[in-house]
């Protein structure tokens, strides 16, 4: 068996204390995990052997090792934004691939899997930005030969969650508003959860052409949304923190027991469901004209 993580390690180790571990909250069960027990960033937020195909009756690791080679270069990127507060200096490419590590991520994560599990068929593709192309005719394939190789291929969503990025990646091209960088003080705590990403509409599974938000490091966040105000109180990034551990499925990781007891506490008071706590984030970072 092999521990294929869903959150790249390099992302994890991010999240941790001085010693490079974390405390485990599990969602579902509304307690921490062995009382708050530290556990490595290697223990967690993996699933085993999900990026492993079956190729003929035999095991193929080409999805993990294409996501260990894109990770290596996401890895460098964040090296360079982690260590300055401002100008961290990344050229067109470094954005580009920024960009695409968000939508990325936003499909390997477990909670997108219902999303591609009922990808079974065209319709469901186009409705994702994705066309089918027969390549003897270079025409749309015929949806009834499309369902039966699904059917035949096991590993067709496995398949299916690799490509996805890389097939609408290019609804970015619509995407007229900037992507940016903001390092917020080191008032928090870190915490982050195993369903990262932030989009505006998350129902629309649109990752390259929604407002999007996703947390970096404890004090980066990455922003790309439409008409962002220019100045905003930094104590956004406690809601942000907040809709990480409200928008879980599994698993939150943090370092500081209070502060997500604090988060839960907060987002009662204040909040009656999670879309307005969403609601309530994009609205205080979008300018109005």
């Amino acid at each position: 068996m092999s521990k294929h993580h869903y959150l790249p390690q390099f992302y994890l180790k991010g999240y941790t204390n001085e010693n490079g571990q974390f405390m485990i909250y599990l969602v579902k069960e509304y307690r921490f995990k062995q009382n708050g027990k530290m556990f490595s960033s290697a223990s967690h937020f993996f699933l085993p052997d999900d990026n492993t195909i079956d190729n003929d009756g035999v095991p193929d690791d080409y999805i993990e090792e294409f996501y260990s080679g894109m990770e290596s270069r996401y890895a460098r990127i964040l090296e360079k934004i982690k260590a300055v507060d401002q100008g961290f200096g990344l050229d067109q490419q470094e954005v580009v691939m920024l960009n695409y590590f968000a939508g990325e991520l936003f499909w390997r994560v477990p909670s997108q899997r219902p999303v591609i599990n009922a990808t079974n068929g065209i319709h469901q593709l186009n409705q994702l930005g994705v066309a089918v192309i027969d390549k003897q005719t270079m025409r749309p394939i015929d949806p009834d030969k499309f369902a039966t190789a699904v059917k035949a291929d096991t590993s067709y969503f496995k398949r299916l969650r690799n490509v996805l990025p890389a097939t609408t990646y290019w609804n970015l091209m619509d995407c007229t508003w900037p992507a940016t960088v903001k390092t917020f003080p080191r008032t928090f705590p870190p915490i982050c959860g195993d369903n990262p990403v932030i989009l505006r509409h998350p129902e629309k599974a649109d990752p390259f052409l929604d407002d999007l938000i996703l947390p970096l490091a404890p004090d980066k966040v990455l922003f790309r949304i439409r008409n962002m105000k220019e100045i905003f109180a930094p104590n956004i990034k406690f809601y942000i923190d907040m809709l990480q551990l409200m928008q879980a499925k599994e698993f939150v990781c943090c370092v500081d027991k209070e502060y997500l007891l604090w988060l839960k506490e907060a987002f009662q008071q204040n909040f009656s469901c999670v879309e307005g706590l969403r609601k309530f984030i994009f609205e205080s970072l979008t300018a109005v004209l």
